[in-house]
């Protein structure tokens, strides 16, 4: 059938519903639990081992100069993974241009700026947000980039709804636009 990204600003509801797609029986995968996405250095494009960037590393001039990478490669198995059934890529894709190819469509998860500040501080699943530069480093991009995505032909979903009720809405899409392809 097809394979759709599912992103959105962190704090979203990314991981918690690529969890429940998971439970419900899709291909599905979280590329921060997953371990797909790598810490890349703009620049140079050294891209960091698994895990080898702890908290502490990721100061501001480290965000600036680094990118949330998923090598080709690897979402080009989750898109074989994927043939025959619905599949989700679930995060932040920073290299988004060189995988956008590989996604039948694109599903932003979008809340409101206090949800999101709520989320990030009380969150069990990561650490991302947790220092006061990634917040603001977050609240930034997520007030700006829902426009890109919707010039990319995303749909957007209010993510403040109730899990189960946006689940229902992805699927509705990918299984809509899976069947128009």
């Amino acid at each position: 059938m097809a394979l759709f990204w599912i992103t959105g600003s962190a704090g979203t509801g990314k991981t918690t519903i690529c969890k429940k797609l998971k439970e419900k029986g899709y291909v599905s995968y979280d590329i921060d639990d997953d371990g797909l996405a790598r810490w890349t250095n703009l620049k140079s494009g050294y891209t960091h081992p698994k895990s080898s960037v702890s908290k502490e590393q990721r100061t501001a001039e480290f965000i600036n100069t680094h990118g949330w990478f998923v090598p080709r490669s690897t979402a080009e198995e989750v898109a074989t993974e994927s043939e025959g059934k619905l599949g989700f890529l679930c995060g932040v894709l920073d290299n988004y241009n060189e995988l956008l190819d590989l996604f039948d469509g694109i599903v932003a998860l979008n809340t409101d700026d206090e949800t999101l500040k709520l989320r990030l501080r009380t969150r069990t699943t990561g650490d991302w947000g947790k220092q006061e530069h990634e917040l603001q480093h977050t609240l930034g991009r997520h007030r700006t980039v829902y426009d890109q995505y919707r010039d990319m032909g995303a749909k957007i979903i209010d993510a403040t709804k109730p899990v189960e009720q946006v689940i229902d809405e992805i699927v509705q899409i990918a299984s809509s636009k899976s069947t128009h392809s």
